[in-house]
């Protein structure tokens, strides 16, 4: 599946006419965590993961707050999260409304996150695709799917974990010189699961943007180019292990490992049985592990790298999500044309 921007590039269409929402009508979403590079895949892959943001939005009395957020989950930063209008799944519904010309109503957001925040497992990325998703159905803007990733990566930044979340599955992206994203949705193996561990510790993006070098190497570029182009052949051909030498990366982990202790142990660990390929997820700090077997040993061993350096750990087991965004909707919209 692919899908790609034809006729929106930079420019915005034409707004639609002003919308009202009657009040209590309803929209929700559901939209998996994603893991990011997988090693040597820089930017330019994403895996939907079993692990879920979901979110209800309904419309609320014309004089109450702008937003309230309520939150539940089990992501153990739920209690820093903004809960109005700093929260990004509003601003993600903020910039879709003033990109399509459309007034947002007071908002009541009912979130139930199990991603844990800044821990390289697409938080950010699905908050983004949710709030977008949230913004169309509620206003019945019916965003495809190509204006949807177009609005997502203009607000996340880069488009592998807003693909991913968007569409499930293995997805490879590439942005063109015009900015407009091309998303191809591969198989995944269902043989093939993934060790999640994550340290309890936070890495933000950008710090882990910023130290990365601004330029590399003719050798280290070829490097990731071999395996990112082996990464996809082993898995068309189910030779997976070559996933192991797919997964060796030039371009940013070694840079990112210093930032948690125990983080260059873990990425450092040696193949095992059962383990296909171990890798830095996103810009970290959590490291996943490819794995047929052997799940509680190798999940053991990463995350024996952080007990060691006095950091807690938690550990999930995996599942690709193939779904990517499930939307539902309750109650009519109505429609008013402003005055004129």
């Amino acid at each position: 599946m692919s899908t790609h921007n034809s006729t929106m590039e930079m420019k915005v269409s034409q707004a639609p006419p002003d919308r009202e929402v009657s009040e209590g009508r309803s929209a929700e979403v559901q939209v998996p965590a994603s893991t990011s590079n997988l090693g040597s895949g820089f930017d330019c892959c994403g895996l939907a993961l079993k692990l879920y943001l979901s979110v209800q939005a309904t419309v609320t009395p014309k004089y109450s707050r702008l937003c309230e957020v309520h939150m539940s989950g089990e992501a153990h930063e739920n209690g820093n999260t903004p809960r109005g209008r700093g929260n990004l799944i509003y601003r993600a519904m903020r910039f879709v409304a003033e990109r399509e010309g459309i007034r947002l109503a007071p908002l009541r957001l009912n979130v139930r996150n199990d991603i844990p925040f800044a821990s390289g497992l697409g938080s950010s990325g699905a908050a983004i695709v949710a709030g977008i998703a949230l913004c169309s159905a509620l206003f019945d803007l019916e965003l495809t799917n190509e204006k949807i990733l177009r609005y997502g990566t203009e607000l996340e930044g880069h488009a592998d974990n807003v693909a991913a979340t968007l569409l499930g599955g293995l997805v490879i992206n590439c942005i063109k010189e015009d900015r407009s994203v091309i998303a191809a949705k591969r198989l995944w193996p269902a043989t093939v699961k993934l060790i999640a561990v994550t340290p309890h510790v936070s890495v933000e993006t950008k710090h882990a943007r910023q130290i990365l070098s601004a330029q590399v190497s003719r050798g280290d570029a070829v490097f990731n180019l071999q395996r990112v182009a082996l990464f996809g052949a082993a898995l068309e051909k189910r030779d997976y292990d070559l996933l192991w030498e797919a997964m060796q990366d030039r371009l940013h982990q070694e840079r990112r490992a210093g930032l948690v202790p125990g983080l260059a142990d873990a990425l450092a660990i040696p193949r095992v049985p059962g383990l296909l390929g171990i890798a830095l997820s996103g810009s970290g700090p959590t490291v996943i592990a490819l794995a047929t077997e052997h799940f509680r040993e190798i999940s053991d061993l990463i995350a024996g790298c952080f007990h060691e350096n006095g950091l807690a750990t938690t550990v999930r087991l995996l599942e690709v999500d193939h779904l990517g965004l499930r939307t539902s909707m309750t109650a009519p919209l109505e429609e008013t044309k402003s005055d004129q």
